[in-house]
C-alpha cells in the first residue's frame, strides 16, 4: 500500500461516481471514513484505521495527507476500492464486509464468540440495505451480497476449505441463510452457535445517528455484540486522548 501511495496511485474518487458508494456506506455503518481508489495491487477492497503504521513511526493518515489533498481527522476509517472494479454493489458489499472485520480486529469481543460476532453482523448489513433498498436505493441486493460474500470467504474459509460442503456458497447471494454455511461454522468453530437470523435485530449495527470515529464505534458495537451474544462486559479502561484532527498543509 505504501508502494501504490507513493507511486501516486491512490487518488480521492471522482465524487458522481462514488458517491451513491459513500451515502450508502455510511448509512449502513455509522464510522467515520474516507474512501478512495487505487490501481495496481489493490484488487479488492481493503479496510484499514489511519493509525495502522505502514512502516515503523509511519501512520497511514500522516502518509496520505502527506501525498494527497485530504485532510484526514485521528480515528478515521480509510477504505481502498480498486479503481478496475465497477459493479458499485458488489463493492460496496465487499467494503462492509472488510470493515466489519476490522471492527472485529478492534472491538473486545470474546475470542470464542468472534464467529457469531462477526456472523450476525453480516446478516444485520444485509438487512440494513434491504431496508434501504425500500427507500429507492438502486443498487443490486444480488451484488451486494455477492460482495459480502466475497470478502468474508477470505476471513472464515482460511486453510479450511476441504470442510466447505459446496465449493461456491460464498459465491451465491443466498450465501448467509444456506444451511450449508452454518455447518460449515460449526465444523471450522466448536465455539460457534449459529443464531437464527430471525432474532437477529434489524438496528443492530445503528449505534448511532452520526458518523463515530473508529474507536468509539468498536466500543459501541462491543456493548451491542457482547449483550446480543450474551457475553459479559467487559470492563472500562480509561481512554487516552489525542489530537482531533491532521492537517494537509500543503
Amino acid at each position: 500500500m505504501l508502494d501504490l501511495i507513493w507511486q501516486d496511485d491512490v487518488s480521492l474518487p471522482d465524487p458522481q461516481a462514488y458517491g451513491t458508494f459513500k451515502k450508502l456506506f455510511s448509512q449502513i455503518l455509522p464510522v467515520r471514513f474516507e474512501a478512495l481508489t487505487a490501481g495496481g495491487a489493490c484488487e479488492r477492497p481493503l479496510a484499514m484505521s489511519d493509525g495502522l503504521e505502514l512502516a515503523p513511526a509511519l501512520p497511514l493518515g500522516d502518509v496520505l495527507v502527506e501525498e494527497l489533498p485530504l485532510d484526514l481527522p485521528y480515528g478515521t476509517l480509510v477504505l481502498f476500492l480498486p479503481r478496475a472494479q465497477t459493479d458499485m454493489a458488489q463493492l460496496l458489499g465487499a467494503a462492509v464486509g472488510e470493515s466489519l472485520q476490522l471492527l472485529l480486529s478492534l472491538a473486545s469481543v470474546p475470542m470464542e464468540r468472534e464467529t457469531d460476532a462477526l456472523y450476525v453482523m453480516a446478516h444485520a448489513a444485509a438487512r440494513r440495505f434491504t431496508a434501504l433498498r425500500a427507500t429507492g436505493v438502486v443498487l443490486d441486493m444480488r451484488g451486494f451480497c455477492q460482495g459480502l460474500g466475497q470478502s468474508l470467504h477470505r476471513y472464515w474459509l482460511a486453510d479450511q476449505r476441504p470442510l466447505l460442503p459446496d465449493p461456491n456458497l460464498f459465491a451465491r447471494p443466498d450465501f448467509l441463510w444456506q444451511p450449508q454455511l452454518t455447518r460449515y461454522l460449526r465444523d471450522l468453530d466448536p465455539g460457534f452457535s449459529a443464531p437464527d437470523p430471525q432474532m437477529i435485530d434489524d438496528d443492530l449495527l445503528c449505534v448511532s445517528d452520526d458518523p463515530l470515529d473508529l474507536e468509539e464505534w468498536a466500543e459501541r458495537m462491543e456493548i451491542v455484540l457482547r449483550a446480543t451474544l450474551g457475553a459479559p462486559e467487559r470492563v472500562a479502561t480509561p481512554l487516552q486522548t489525542g489530537l482531533s484532527s491532521r492537517f494537509n498543509l500543503q
